[in-house]
């Protein structure tokens, strides 16, 4: 049992460590739309207003929408629709290379 809590223990330290300092450097980019609620066509980090560390603000397309932020991992972006409580997921946008 000891066990089990010093594990669950180091990986709420490593979540909250890796939240706090590292989450806005990956959240920097474009953003396209793959499920949930749809703010626009792209989102870039400059629309993206971090209230606190849970609460994010989008501005698109002349609208302002509150969402929670869950978290950004392996080029996705993952939030929560504060009004409705719809999951949202948006991906990061690769343009087509063509040559």
């Amino acid at each position: 049992m000891r066990k089990a809590v010093e594990i669950a223990l180091f990986f709420l330290v490593v979540f909250v460590f890796d939240r706090f300092l590292f989450l806005p450097g990956r959240m920097a980019g474009t953003w396209e739309y793959k499920t949930g609620t749809n703010i626009g066509d792209t989102i870039t980090f400059e629309n993206i207003d971090i209230v606190n560390n849970f609460e994010v603000k989008i501005s698109a397309n002349k609208k302002l929408d509150s969402f929670y932020l869950l978290g950004c991992y392996f080029g996705t972006l993952y939030l929560l629709d504060k009004d409705t409580l719809e999951y949202t997921v948006y991906e990061a946008y690769e343009p087509l290379d063509f040559q």
